[in-house]
C-alpha cells in the first residue's frame, strides 16, 4: 500500500544536514552553481540545464489533484483504509477519503518536487533557511539528472504497464529518493568541509540514519538539537506529522533514509553500478534493506492467486491484492508495539501475497495471506511471531484466524466462515508459486 510519492521530506534536511554558507542573488544562478558542483561529485553531467520555480500551496494542490487523480482509482480510494485496516498497517480510525489525506500529507511535508514533463523542480515550502534550501536544490536538482538519464515517469509512475506489485514499486522509489538524498549528503559534507569524508567515516553514520525509526526522528525534531526545526514552515510540517497515520510516515521516510543505505553500499562499486539499478531495478524492499541479495540476483518468490470468481467467494466482493513486503512487515509489527519481533520475523522474507474481501451483506472483511521464508525455521519463526501479534489485533479473541505453516510457507486466514476454513486453505494451497529471474 505505498503507491504515492513525492520528491522531499522537509524534515530530513532539518534533521541531518547542517548549516552551511548559501548565498544567491539570482536562484538560477544558485541551481547552476549546484549543478556544476553535482556534475563534479558524480562525474557525469546533465544533459541540459534544471529550470527551478517558486509555486504556491495552491498550485502545489492543483498539481497534487491531478497526479494523484491519475495514479488513483476511484475503488482503491474507496478501499485504502478498509485494507491497509485489515492487514494491520493501522489501528486507528478508518481513513475514509484517502486522496484528502495523501493531499494533506504532501502539502504539510513537502518542500519542493521535480516535475519530468516541464524539466523544472518548484519550490514550495520558501519560509525557510538558507542552508536547507541548498540542501533541497541539490536533491531536487539530482532528481533532474536521473529523469535525463532515466526516465523517471516511466521507472516510477508507470512501471511495467501496471504490473508490478507495490513492494517492487517501493523498491524503484528507494533507489531514485535514495539515490538523491545521498547525493544531497555528499554535496552538503563537500560545501560545508571543502570535501567528501572517506566510505568509511561515511558507514556509519549512513547506516545510523537507516535505521532511524519515525519515533526517534520526531523526537530528535522537537528537541533542542534541531534548532532548524523551530522556525517557519519546518515546524508547521513537524505539528502535522503528528496527525499523519504513522505507516505513512515510516514508508516515506523508508524510500530516502533506506534508500540512501541502499545506493551507498551499491556505489561502493562505482557509479556505474548505481546505473545498473534503472536497468536492473530491484524487485523487492527486501532487496532494499539487504544489498547484498540485489547484488547476487536473490529474488523472492511470486504467488498468483487462483480464480476468485468461484462460489466460495460469491458473497464476498474482491477489495485489494497486493504484496506486503519485507518493510511494510516490520511496519505492521511496529504498529502492535512490536517493533523487536517484527524486525527478527521479517527478516526471514522470501514472498508474498495478500487478498482482502469485504462480504456483500454484512461489510465484514476477509484477508487471505500466502507467505514464503528463507528457511523452514524462519517460517516457524515467523508464525510464532505473528500469532503474538494477532492476540493484540484481536483483543477480543472473536476474530476467525487460521494460520497454517508447511515447510518454507505461512497461510494466514483472518475473518470469514469457520465452517470455510478448510476450503479457503484448499484454494490458497493452489497458489501458484514462482520465483523468476527478472523484475
Amino acid at each position: 500500500m505505498s503507491k504515492f510519492r513525492y520528491s522531499i521530506i522537509l524534515v530530513i534536511a532539518s534533521v541531518y544536514f547542517q548549516p552551511i554558507n548559501l548565498v544567491a542573488q539570482n536562484i538560477q544562478n544558485t541551481i547552476d552553481s549546484i549543478q556544476v558542483e553535482i556534475e563534479k561529485i558524480r562525474g557525469a553531467k546533465f544533459k541540459h540545464s534544471v529550470k527551478v520555480a517558486h509555486q504556491s500551496l495552491e498550485d502545489f494542490g492543483k498539481y497534487l489533484d491531478k497526479m494523484l487523480d491519475k495514479q488513483f482509482s476511484e475503488n482503491m480510494d474507496k478501499n485504502y483504509g478498509k485494507v491497509v485496516r485489515k492487514l494491520g498497517l493501522y489501528r486507528g480510525p478508518e481513513i475514509k477519503d484517502f486522496k484528502s489525506l495523501a493531499k494533506t500529507v504532501m502539502q504539510s511535508q513537502a518542500a519542493a518536487y521535480y516535475d519530468s514533463a516541464s524539466n523544472t523542480f518548484y519550490v514550495v515550502m520558501q519560509d525557510l533557511p538558507k542552508s536547507t534550501l541548498g540542501s533541497i536544490y541539490a536533491h531536487e536538482l539530482y532528481h533532474g539528472f536521473q529523469d535525463q538519464y532515466h526516465n523517471l515517469d516511466e521507472y516510477l509512475l508507470s512501471p511495467g504497464q501496471g504490473r508490478l506489485n507495490d513492494d517492487e514499486v517501493l523498491a524503484r522509489q528507494a533507489v531514485v529518493e535514495g539515490e538523491a538524498t545521498y547525493l544531497m549528503m555528499l554535496w552538503t559534507l563537500k560545501t560545508q568541509f571543502g570535501s567528501i569524508p572517506a566510505p568509511g567515516m561515511l558507514d556509519m553514520a549512513i547506516k545510523m540514519q537507516a535505521e532511524l525509526d519515525v519515533k526517534t526522528m520526531l523526537q530528535m525534531l522537537k528537541s533542542s538539537v534541531v534548532p532548524l526545526a523551530q522556525s517557519g514552515n519546518m515546524e508547521k510540517a513537524i505539528k502535522a506529522m503528528d496527525d499523519i497515520p504513522p505507516f505513512m510516515i515510516e514508508t516515506m521516510v523508508g524510500t530516502y533514509l533506506k534508500g540512501m543505505g541502499f545506493v551507498f553500499e551499491i556505489q561502493k562499486q562505482g557509479w556505474q553500478k548505481v546505473s545498473e539499478l534503472y536497468k536492473n531495478p530491484p524487485v523487492s524492499s527486501e532487496q532494499i534493506l539487504h544489498p547484498e541479495k540485489w547484488l547476487t540476483n536473490e529474488f523472492p518468490f511470486k504467488f498468483e492467486w487462483p480464480s476468485f470468481a468461484q462460489k466460495l467467494f460469491s458473497d464476498w466482493k474482491l477489495l485489494e491484492s497486493n504484496t506486503v513486503g519485507e518493510i511494510q512487515w516490520r511496519i505492521i509489527f511496529s504498529e502492535h508495539g512490536m517493533s523487536e519481533d517484527g524486525l527478527t520475523a521479517a527478516e526471514g522474507w522470501n514472498g508474498d501475497s495478500f487478498a482482502v474481501f469485504e462480504h456483500k451483506k454484512n461489510s465484514e472483511l476477509l484477508l487471505l495471506i500466502c507467505s514464503s521464508w528463507d528457511t523452514e525455521k524462519e517460517a516457524k519463526e515467523f508464525k510464532a511471531a505473528y500469532e503474538k501479534l494477532l492476540i493484540v489485533k484481536y483483543p477480543e479473541g472473536n476474530e476467525t484466524i487460521k494460520i497454517q505453516s508447511n515447510a518454507n510457507d505461512v497461510l494466514i486466514i483472518e475473518g470469514g466462515n469457520k465452517n470455510n476454513i478448510a476450503m479457503l486453505l484448499e484454494f490458497m494451497q493452489q497458489a501458484k508459486k514462482t520465483k523468476s529471474n527478472s523484475p
